[in-house]
């Protein structure tokens, strides 16, 4: 399994249908981002996801979002190690929204 997709791969997968989208960026930040329409996003700050992994269903796959993607890739690891299937997308918020404008 691809464990890294660019912004244009997310944006392909979006298209077809309703992603789940794990918004690892602190509270300040998550107004600031608008995903597709009728896409299923789950905000936790990057530092409270040990914490609170069960909010998340293991059955899903989640597509990781931090600002710039650094920190997404490295918790990406983490999930899949407590059993999560995750995607990192890499460049986060800030490449997707360069994607949008573009």
């Amino acid at each position: 399994m691809n464990y890294s997709v660019t912004t244009k791969e997310f944006m392909l997968l979006a298209a077809k249908g309703p992603v789940d989208v794990l918004d690892l960026r602190d509270p300040d930040f998550t107004d600031s981002f608008d995903l597709l329409e009728g896409s299923n996003v789950t905000r936790i700050p990057l530092t409270q996801l040990p914490n609170r992994l069960d909010q998340l269903d293991k059955g899903k796959t989640y597509y990781l979002f931090t600002e710039f993607g650094g920190r997404s890739k490295t918790m990406a690891q983490y999930l899949r190690n407590e059993g999560f299937q995750v995607t990192n997308v890499i460049g986060g918020t800030s490449a997707y929204k360069q994607y949008l404008a573009s």
